[in-house]
């Protein structure tokens, strides 16, 4: 049976109501204050932690939702088939409840009944034991595995998975930082057919068997030493990836192939150079072909990806920066912007391919997530604010990666590697200097650096990078110590100097910063403008620090910002 995502949906709350499970609100991306291991709600346990424990929540002990969640930890597997930086939860959970027999047979039900997935389709993979200097620390979970096979599930399709000390594992629930609730998982898998691999069910390395769900038995607690408790109660929190389940649903090869994304590859294709391969299948394609098709398939899903979650990250107030949440939105606005680039070969249609392919997203998800609707205009312009000012950054630092790619070895280090895999004598590593100086002199991003250099065999010193990057932050503190401290030094400085308007990031349109004045001071370079989103260190908070493109196109690095009478003071590197 084929079902739109729409469907799903309801389908999903209809089952849940049945079962006396009440619907609770979506929170926002940006994780909570008071939670210190995570930036982005990665989950949307995140908000029940303090129910686990026995604290009453005002809707209930049986609660369910879709909670968008944004992880980007593995953002290189992003533009395979099943990757994502912002996904759906599609969860339920028990506070205090039912617990593991009534989980699975719901999940089961829900699946085969509801989605009308054949039973013979699923399998189980489980928790398989913790086990320390022979002690058994947390046993097999054998109630899992009795109650799956009491269900249908032969013994064959469930796979128990143990953790060695200090080993994770995909089975065992550890929580996103040292502390909080975890617990043993349950975890329904798909088999997807015979041309995906053998029917081995093994599951977690055949990418025939894909994982749809996971029931996550609470009982446990994880304390700041490391130790394992039992809860006061025991929770479920079951989560099912709803774009996963779209693709099994739709029977496609991919989450990008659903109608969740169709209309946003869409809006790229109408830009593109090259149709998205998926939609367009050739057959007799040689070797050659084969890979071309792939890596424009790749950069599709890239975009496709990075441009919606980006568009749900701008819609709650997570604007491009150099710090924190700000920095995942610039990467992933470059990154997307550099793919698009690699599609279209031009530049120039950005503004309107940004409007066409945002508003693409808006609608296809606008129904769910009112937000989105109300702040179309201003994700569309942050999205070009961001691309402007990176087009001078890509276009100077891409060549300067080249040159340093040629300078490598007289012969084509691609051909050459592509005779000789194994040879030895070839300089086809681009060292942490190297890469620094792009970073440092060009504001080109490491990440952009290791995409380039890789799609030409070249490797990334990531760790001399590290090592640069922190010898020039020591020089730059040093530098900054006890400057421009002086009475004097102000005086002399500041004379006939207006305060400087501090601009917040919606408000850049309607400013144009003009220089002041820029000198030398003891061998630090310090520039003054009339207005800057800057900003400036007070109250115990430390200056912004971050890259500035001038008019004729030159890259500033801007170390540290302090301000005096009311001047703000941006030293530059």
């Amino acid at each position: 049976m084929t079902l739109s995502s729409e469907n799903i949906r309801d389908k999903r709350s209809d089952f849940r109501e049945s079962k006396q499970h009440k619907l609770v609100k979506p929170v926002s991306l940006i994780a909570a204050d008071e939670d210190k291991t995570v930036i982005f709600n990665v989950a949307w346990m995140q908000q029940l932690v303090p129910y686990l424990s026995g604290k009453p929540h005002p809707d209930g002990t049986r609660l369910y939702n879709i909670q968008p969640c944004v992880r980007t930890v593995d953002i290189e597997e992003i533009g395979d088939e099943r990757h994502l930086s912002l996904f759906e939860m599609m969860g339920h959970r028990s506070l205090g409840d039912y617990f593991k027999k009534e989980a699975l047979e719901w999940t089961i039900e829900f699946l085969t009944n509801w989605l009308g997935i054949p039973l013979e389709n699923l399998g189980y993979g489980i928790f398989g034991g913790y086990t320390h200097h022979r002690q058994d620390i947390i046993p097999l979970d054998n109630i899992a595995k009795d109650t799956l096979i009491a269900l249908g599930i032969p013994a064959h399709k469930i796979k128990a998975i143990p953790m060695c000390h200090n080993q994770k594992c995909d089975n065992f629930r550890w929580p996103a930082g040292s502390i909080w609730p975890c617990g043993p998982c349950a975890e329904p898998h798909f088999d997807r057919g015979e041309q995906f691999g053998p029917a081995d069910w093994n599951i977690g390395q055949n990418d025939r068997y894909l994982e749809i769900g996971n029931n996550v038995f609470m009982e446990f607690y994880k304390n700041d030493q490391g130790g394992i408790t039992k809860l006061s109660q025991q929770n479920v929190d079951t989560g099912m990836g709803f774009e996963r389940l779209v693709m099994v649903m739709q029977q496609a090869d991919s989450i990008f192939e659903t109608d969740l994304f169709e209309p946003i590859i869409r809006s790229i294709e109408n830009f593109a150079t090259s149709p998205y391969p998926p939609y367009n299948k050739k057959q007799s394609l040689n070797i050659e072909m084969q890979k071309q098709q792939a890596d424009i398939t790749k950069s599709y899903r890239i975009i496709a990806d990075h441009i919606r979650s980006t568009t749900f990250l701008i819609a709650q107030w997570v604007v491009p920066s150099n710090e924190s949440r700000g920095y995942v939105v610039r990467r992933l606005i470059r990154r997307m912007y550099y793919h698009y680039i690699v599609l279209t070969k031009d530049p120039r249609s950005t503004a309107d391919w940004i409007k066409q392919t945002v508003n693409a997203t808006i609608k296809k998800y606008e129904k769910t997530y009112e937000m989105l609707h109300n702040k179309q205009k201003n994700i569309v312009k942050i999205f070009i604010d961001e691309i402007t000012q990176f087009q001078k950054t890509l276009e100077r630092g891409e060549k300067k990666l080249n040159e340093i790619i040629r300078s490598k070895s007289p012969t084509s280090l691609t051909i050459a590697l592509q005779l000789h895999p194994h040879a030895q004598n070839l300089d086809n590593s681009i060292t942490g200097q190297e890469a620094f100086l792009l970073y440092d002199t060009f504001g080109f991003p490491l990440d952009l650096t290791i995409e380039i250099a890789q799609q030409q065999w070249y490797q990334v010193d990531h760790l001399g990078f590290e090592s640069s990057l922190e010898q020039a932050k020591d020089r730059s503190r040093n530098a900054t110590a006890n400057k421009f401290s002086r009475d004097t030094d102000r005086a002399k400085y500041l004379q006939n100097i207006s305060p400087t308007k501090f601009i917040w990031y919606d408000q850049r349109e309607q400013t144009d910063p003009t220089i002041l004045k820029q000198f030398e001071l003891d061998g630090q370079y310090i520039m003054i403008f009339d207005s800057t989103p800057f900003y400036a260190e007070s109250g115990g908070q430390t200056g912004d620090n971050g890259q500035i493109i001038l008019d004729d196109g030159t890259s500033k690095t801007i170390i540290d910002v302090k301000k005096y009478d009311s001047v703000y003071l941006h030293f530059v590197q």
